[in-house]
């Protein structure tokens, strides 16, 4: 008597569950609303900038100005320190002189 109140009540816990289900899904279609996934992204508008020259120096790698160049770093005595030095000409005067 009791296995059958049980198991009743779950037969009508499991109807109750499905018909909300149901009802669910019919208002998301009422609605108008789709569930689906997130649409990607557009790219980024940002445009590369032309490849330059990089120096690795004592304080890290870094893109060289316009108008400079690495070079080879040497100690006080002469001995290669294996870094990079960035070497820029002289600036230029105003008014083309």
């Amino acid at each position: 008597m009791l296995w059958t109140k049980i198991v009743s009540i779950i037969v009508g816990a499991v109807i109750l569950a499905v018909s909300l289900i149901g009802n669910v899904d019919r208002s998301v279609a009422q609605n108008n609303l789709s569930l689906s996934a997130a649409t990607k992204k557009p790219a980024s508008t940002r445009q590369a900038r032309p490849p330059g020259q990089i120096a690795c120096t004592v304080t890290g790698c870094h893109p060289i100005p316009p108008n400079c160049h690495p070079e080879m770093g040497y100690n006080w005595d002469g001995i290669p320190t294996g870094f990079d030095i960035v070497v820029c000409g002289p600036p230029r005067r105003r008014g083309g002189f």
